[in-house]
């Protein structure tokens, strides 16, 4: 897992997610994982599984950095926050492309601090 920076811009966070999904789209779903932090429950078969499962569920189906405008335009936004309890410093929003088109099938990411930087925790990739 790479750490980014504390002074990362959005842009540069977006990126980073942006790389991760490259994985998705090369259906290397553990090394995906590997770049986030996440709860126990996640594992790259999960994070598979859920991709695979959207939609038409077609098994050929996988994300991807590329995403036409469909009914939805895709969303791929960082907030900040000043203080959170759990001293998280933001979220990520980010929907993905399916097959080369914009869904709702939204990954959501914690931005948290660690020693020498920042990481993303994984919260949920789910239909928003």
């Amino acid at each position: 897992m790479k750490l980014l920076p504390t002074t990362a811009t959005d842009a540069e966070m977006i990126r980073y997610i942006d790389d991760w999904v490259s994985k998705l789209e090369a259906e290397d779903y553990n090394a995906a994982i590997a770049m986030v932090e996440y709860e126990s429950d996640w594992t790259g078969d999960l994070l598979r599984r859920v991709i695979k499962s959207y939609g038409d569920a077609l098994p050929s189906q996988r994300a991807t950095l590329a995403a036409k405008r469909t009914d939805v335009s895709q969303r791929k936004k960082v907030d900040r926050w000043d203080a959170a309890p759990d001293g998280a410093l933001g979220d990520v929003w980010y929907d993905l492309g399916i097959d080369g088109f914009t869904s709702d099938l939204t990954a959501t990411f914690r931005i948290l601090p660690r020693p020498g930087g920042i990481v993303f925790r994984l919260n949920d990739v789910h239909v928003m």
